[in-house]
């Protein structure tokens, strides 16, 4: 709910006129931050199929206002790792992550949203697979791009 929300802002705020005039098939230009956006979820991929999840977690702003939602919101990086980590307590229940469909979109000159498609790929023991959607809202720091919001359905 909360991801669909932030998508619609992204449209009227963000992208404004620009969007609505493109088709629907056209990805128009793609800026500097809009791939930024999308480096940090190809490198959280990464992260996960190499089986590092503190690596992968570790795209997420370190502040008490950044938020997952895993089940419910999760405030805090502490937080958000400790519940990754009981969530997917051994390399089997990570499995393998592919992410589809990726898009990023400008909300100012600070924050970027991104979105997509994601399979995870697991044995029946290890949970078995998964797909579904992304959502992630990244702040620009002085460190670079982090992840201040993450929600899958």
């Amino acid at each position: 709910m909360v991801c669909r929300l932030l998508c619609a802002v992204a449209v009227v705020v963000g992208l404004g006129g620009a969007a609505l005039a493109q088709a629907p098939d056209s990805l128009g230009p793609v800026n500097q931050q809009q791939l930024d956006g999308v480096k940090v979820v190809l490198a959280q991929q990464a992260a996960w199929n190499k089986g590092d999840l503190d690596g992968y977690v570790s795209r997420l702003k370190d502040a008490a206002d950044t938020v997952a939602m895993l089940g419910g919101p999760v405030r805090g990086l502490t937080n958000i790792r400790s519940s990754f980590h009981i969530n997917y307590p051994n390399r089997e229940a990570m499995g393998t992550l592919d992410y589809s469909d990726v898009e990023a979109r400008a909300l100012g000159e600070t924050f970027t949203l991104t979105t997509g498609k994601y399979h995870l790929e697991r044995s029946r023991k290890g949970g078995g697979p998964v797909d579904g959607t992304f959502c992630e809202v990244l702040e620009k720091t002085p460190s670079g791009w982090f992840v201040i919001f993450t929600e899958t359905t």
